[in-house]
């Protein structure tokens, strides 16, 4: 895989690079991914000044990390030297929303408004995001902006995006939603569709393993939402099922920041399903796939994306949305790790006697 390392403005210090060892993209939906490399010492001197590396041009996107650590030893296999960061998504780690405040009115128009209020000169731009319309009333004090997108976007099964332009060399901001690419079209959380059907199943060949995971200890499905004045809303997404409460108070949210009460009440059950997402039942399936099998990653599914799990020899079979995507050449042999759901812990994998 070649690589090129580039300079604060996007810019190449090198030409293109092919003496890594190993080189792992960590594709994350909810979360910011990274990206680990191993190479002789030999190629230190030319990218030490380097701030970026990136791929080049694949199914019209770039993968592009900001290069956060070094280390060298002798003893490495690869010959000496480990370089690893995040991706472009940890450069809103860097922003804060200022103040304390309220966007409403769709949810794409909310986000995207909050975003280019405080950019600050990050070098990022707004590109094209989907649309949501959904009716929001999304509070901030002080937040993270990186976080603090994750977790209004993550209700609506949504996310974001930032990748680098291979038109404008400049890192591109995007609010994504993935594709309902499951046989049960019409029935899942997200309404866009997609005729294509993404398909993973043992009996199919096109995953070589399976680890199916469950957890339902941290679940929980009613909140009860208690703003400033005490006004308390109740967000209730049991089902008509088994209720599994807890009790928030959000002393940001209040009625001072709204123009009427049904806005307040809004912000609060906003709130609501924002806490819920973060205690949900986990489910969690990691597998293993050649890159070169059908379906194709970045062609015909994407990170974010329902798709259709299936083990026959276990009986499970799910429509699942692909949270993760570890992406790893090591010796010139390409494997992909998607995961499905929800990551129960942090994984560790073995690969080649090296672990990632």
């Amino acid at each position: 895989m070649d690589l090129y390392f580039l300079d604060a403005q996007f810019e190449p210090v090198t030409g293109a690079v092919d003496v890594c060892s190993s080189v792992v993209w960590s594709e994350r939906y909810f979360e910011n991914g990274s990206f680990t490399l191993h190479f002789p010492k030999e190629l230190l001197p030319s990218v030490y000044d380097a701030v970026y590396v990136r791929t080049g041009v694949e199914n019209g996107r770039i993968k592009c990390g900001r290069i956060e650590y070094v280390i060298t030893d002798d003893e490495e296999e690869s010959g000496g030297c480990e370089m690893g960061g995040r991706l472009l998504e940890s450069l809103l780690d860097d922003r804060i929303l200022a103040g304390k405040g309220c966007c409403t009115g769709t949810l794409t128009e909310a986000v995207c408004a909050a975003v280019s209020d405080n950019l600050r000169d990050c070098g990022v731009v707004l590109g094209d995001s989907v649309f949501i319309d959904d009716a929001v009333s999304l509070t901030y004090e002080w937040d993270t902006l990186s976080e603090w997108l994750y977790s209004v976007l993550r209700p609506f099964g949504a996310s974001y995006r930032i990748e680098l332009d291979p038109d404008r060399n400049v890192p591109v901001f995007r609010i994504v939603r993935g594709l309902d690419r499951s046989s049960g079209v019409g029935d899942s959380l997200t309404d866009h569709y997609n005729t294509w059907q993404a398909v993973f199943s043992t009996s199919f060949g096109n995953i070589s393993s399976i680890r199916f995971e469950r957890d339902t200890s941290g679940q929980k499905n009613v909140v009860y939402v208690e703003g400033s004045d005490g006004t308390t809303v109740t967000v209730d997404e049991s089902g008509g099922g088994p209720k599994r409460e807890m009790y928030k108070l959000v002393s940001d949210v209040k009625p001072a920041d709204f123009a009427d009460t049904a806005s307040y009440t809004g912000a609060l059950q906003m709130r609501g399903e924002e806490i819920l997402a973060n205690y949900t039942e986990v489910f969690h399936i990691a597998a293993e796939t050649d890159a070169g099998v059908s379906p194709k990653y970045g062609v015909d599914y994407a990170l974010g994306d329902i798709c259709d799990v299936a083990d026959h020899a276990l009986g499970l079979t799910f429509g699942m949305r692909l949270t993760a995507v570890d992406d790893v050449t090591e010796n010139g042999t390409r494997t992909l790790y998607p995961s499905f759901g929800e990551e129960l812990r942090q994984v560790r994998r073995l690969i080649g006697g090296r672990r990632y």
